[in-house]
């Protein structure tokens, strides 16, 4: 292999990687816009006065904190695309927990939101798995 098949190997190995770290940053982004869209939905279906919107609040929360921080360091927080898949189950499961099952606004949303938050961030972490993106040194 010649110098400039080496260069030409890793500028591709490189675009490969800044390829699937913008997959992982695009899964992480939607289950981003899914906290934010859990975190206000209390308040569009008229609920926010009940003492089980407290969970969307939360939960929504540590949506938009686990999305933000995954969006902002792809390569080091994996661990958080895990947790946002737990987060996505609760929130599939809390209508139920929470008994808000007659509400069929807020009963559909979080069942919409639980398995998009579930996907999409199994889908982050497989794909940081899979491309084993290490973080590039920076130059002092």
């Amino acid at each position: 292999m010649t110098p400039n098949e080496q260069t030409n190997v890793t500028g591709m190995e490189h675009r490969d990687d800044n390829t699937k770290l913008g997959a992982i940053k695009a899964a992480s982004t939607i289950c981003l816009l899914a906290g934010i869209w859990f975190f206000v939905s209390p308040w569009v279906y008229g609920a926010a006065a009940q003492p089980n919107a407290w969970n969307c609040w939360i939960i929504g929360g540590f949506m938009v904190l686990f999305g933000i921080l995954r969006i902002s360091r792809p390569a080091y927080s994996t661990a958080l695309s895990w947790c946002n898949m737990v987060l996505g189950i609760w929130t599939f499961f809390s209508p139920w927990i929470y008994g808000y099952t007659g509400n069929s606004g807020r009963f559909i949303n979080s069942l919409c939101i639980g398995v998009i938050v579930f996907v999409f961030s199994i889908a982050s972490a497989s794909i940081a798995r899979r491309a084993h993106v290490v973080p590039h040194p920076v130059a002092h």
